[in-house]
């Protein structure tokens, strides 16, 4: 191998394929990034075998080869790289890294031993705007759960029937789903739960420059393809709760709210939620007669906020976890939203005014 290329394209594929690095799997090969010469162009790919990444780049290739470099020392060493012309040389496994009138050698892995990312056999493909998938999944990922004990819902589920993409995420404490209109993709039908994980690096890696997002898919594997980034990973074996029967279909108490007034009551309450105590998070709403009211005591001390609000239906009293809301708001975009609400044990329903494309459920705090 011999290749002459800038610190900033070694510093994108590095950046790129980096998050795919193992750092829990015993296999040294895992935690390399595999670097290949070839066509004028390099090629860096990364994975833990659950989740892999391919990066592109230009570079002027002298002559082919393929190296594995351990992902941690490499990625040090090209962030110090001066900014200047690189050459790249391989010779049996040590790759000499050269610069001005300096060196640097480093060591590598056998290549052999490095996992190919697949390519998908007879897959089904479609695009979908990449602002409008990120808005998604902004929208949907923050209410997967952290436990891996329950795989199911460690992920989102991708749904796609009638012209219809579908993203649902839940922790069983609260659950986001946000819809939308595909084009000339009447005949796809696909479900399948994507690890939250991948989810946060398709969101880190996708760029307002990237148009379209082409997805592909299998029975057991998704990839996702944009810019110069190639993404495989696999879906998640289990099965999905059915969420629609959870979404109530009508309220006993309906009100409107300004997004951002909210947000900040709810935000200012929180900050005496935090006692450290068995209530710690939890917030009280008292809704009554066009009036939310929060009174929130503490052993940190005491805030009563009161809104005048557009109400209709019965008085209301009702406690939730202020992060679990704090999640939702801080996502939505519309300058007022809709709180959906029957009684003070069942879930209650955040909507964006005017768009039937978005709901968000979260489940009561049962307080004394």
């Amino acid at each position: 191998m011999k290749i002459f290329c800038t610190k900033d394209i070694l510093l994108s594929g590095v950046n790129t394929v980096q998050k795919a690095v193992s750092s829990k799997n015993t296999l040294p090969i895992l935690q390399g990034i595999s670097i290949k010469g070839e066509n004028n162009y390099l090629s860096f790919e990364a994975t833990d075998l659950e989740i892999g990444i391919r990066c592109i780049l230009p570079a002027q290739v002298v002559e082919e080869g393929t190296v594995v470099l351990p992902a941690r020392l490499f990625s040090e060493i090209v962030r110090k790289l001066p900014d200047t012309t690189i050459l790249l040389e391989q010779k049996s496994n040590v790759l000499n890294i050269s610069y001005f009138e300096s060196n640097i050698s480093l060591k590598g892995y056998d290549p052999e031993e490095f996992p190919l990312l697949p390519d998908l056999y007879d897959p089904v493909s479609f695009n979908l705007p990449t602002f409008l998938f990120k808005n998604m999944v902004k929208q949907t990922i923050f209410s997967c759960s952290t436990e891996e004990n329950r795989p199911v819902f460690t992920g989102v589920l991708l749904q796609i029937e009638e012209g219809v993409i579908k993203l649902v995420a839940t922790d069983t404490h609260r659950l986001a789903y946000r819809t939308a209109k595909m084009d000339n993709n009447s005949e796809i039908k696909f479900s399948g739960i994507i690890p939250s994980k991948t989810l946060a690096e398709i969101y880190r890696l996708l760029k307002e420059e990237d148009e379209l997002l082409e997805i592909q898919y299998s029975n057991s594997q998704i990839v996702f393809k944009f810019g110069a980034v190639y993404l495989i990973s696999r879906l998640i074996d289990g099965q999905f709760p059915n969420y629609k029967q959870v979404i109530p279909q009508s309220c006993e108490t309906k009100v409107h709210l300004p997004l951002r007034n909210f947000t900040e009551v709810v935000e200012r309450a929180s900050l005496l939620a935090r006692d450290g105590s068995n209530n710690a998070n939890i917030i009280r709403f008292n809704l009554e007669n066009s009036v939310l009211r929060i009174d929130q005591t503490s052993e940190l001390g005491r805030i009563s906020e009161q809104m005048h609000v557009e109400m209709s239906g019965k008085a209301v009293s009702i406690s939730f976890n202020s992060k679990y809301l704090l999640d939702v708001l801080k996502v939505l975009e519309n300058e007022e939203i809709i709180f959906e609400l029957s009684g003070s044990f069942s879930p209650g329903i955040i909507k964006p005014l005017n768009d039937p494309n978005y709901i968000y459920l979260v489940l009561p705090v049962r307080t004394s």
